[in-house]
């Protein structure tokens, strides 16, 4: 599957009163348009510019739309623009997300990527991503992958679709397949966000094993557990076990109960491997926000 995008310089146009209106709101009826609010003394605007560019590169119809504040002080007042650098996103003639301050490359691709997913005339694959991100809530990966790749075939740079086809292959145990998919991304897409979740399941799914065996062992070690219920290695095969078994909220109740008898147990063991979890899962999700609730009551009761 090629997701490669060429990368080119992006279209930069510097903005005064006399052409803002045809440049960012006429402009944007047509395509996203990204205003970059700056000065020439501002150092962290310096610092954000070649970042903007780097990322905006991989989008060429997006229009970067300059705006020395010094200059035009009536268009900041305007948009109510406090401190430089911000940057705002417009689309279909309205701003659509903004930001103040110098922001890590990962922050600013998510930003671009929202800016231009509601560019008019770009197809809209929210209904598809949350139908994708239902079944994989459910552990239906066949249902997710065919969502995924529908979403991709709409909008093959969609870090959100990637992300979740990805998980899909995890989900699977097609590790090897999935780990060469992410190895192909450009670093920039792997580093995403969106990604981190993905590499963390991977790396986890990695390290739990293979999945029948795992089902194979969970009889064993939950006789063995049963009759040695203060073992708290066994709790942590047994999370293992169930996690590795597709029984994720089983596996993080066994870590809560091992936290809960000794948190400190074997250099806190267990609360490093409940946050792995977290981190696999997702953080937004329903079972890890209970969870991680739970997690906090424990360590501060």
């Amino acid at each position: 599957m090629d997701q490669m995008i060429t990368a080119s310089a992006p279209k930069v146009i510097d903005v005064d009163m006399q052409n803002f209106m045809d440049v960012v709101i006429n402009g944007s009826q047509a395509g996203a348009v990204i205003v970059q609010f700056w000065a020439p003394w501002c150092g962290p605007c310096k610092q954000l510019a070649p970042i903007l560019d780097k990322v905006l590169a991989e989008y060429p119809d997006i229009v970067l739309a300059k705006v020395n504040i010094d200059e035009n002080q009536e268009i900041a007042a305007q948009l109510r623009v406090q401190s430089v650098p911000t940057v705002y996103g417009f689309a279909a003639g309205r701003p659509v997300d903004g930001f103040a301050g110098l922001q890590p490359e990962s922050a600013i691709r998510s930003f671009v990527e929202k800016i231009a997913a509601a560019a008019p005339g770009r197809p809209d694959i929210t209904a598809i991503l949350d139908a994708g991100a239902l079944a994989l809530s459910d552990q239906d990966y066949e249902s997710a992958l065919g969502a995924y790749q529908q979403a991709l075939a709409a909008l093959p740079d969609s870090l959100d679709a990637l992300a979740g086809l990805a998980k899909c292959l995890v989900g699977m145990g097609e590790l090897e397949q999935a780990a060469e998919f992410l190895d192909a991304l450009e670093p920039e897409k792997r580093d995403a966000p969106q990604m981190r979740e993905v590499v963390a399941a991977l790396e986890l799914a990695q390290k739990v094993g293979d999945t029948a065996e795992a089902g194979a062992a969970l009889g064993d070690i939950d006789a063995q557990l049963a009759a040695d219920p203060d073992n708290l290695q066994l709790y942590q095969d047994l999370a293992m076990a169930c996690f590795a078994s597709g029984e994720r909220v089983r596996a993080m109740d066994l870590l809560l109960q091992s936290i809960a008898k000794d948190r400190d147990w074997n250099e806190a063991a267990a609360k490093t491997q409940l946050l792995e979890f977290f981190a696999a899962i997702g953080h937004g999700d329903a079972d890890v926000i209970k969870a991680r609730r739970k997690l906090s009551s424990t360590l501060f009761s």
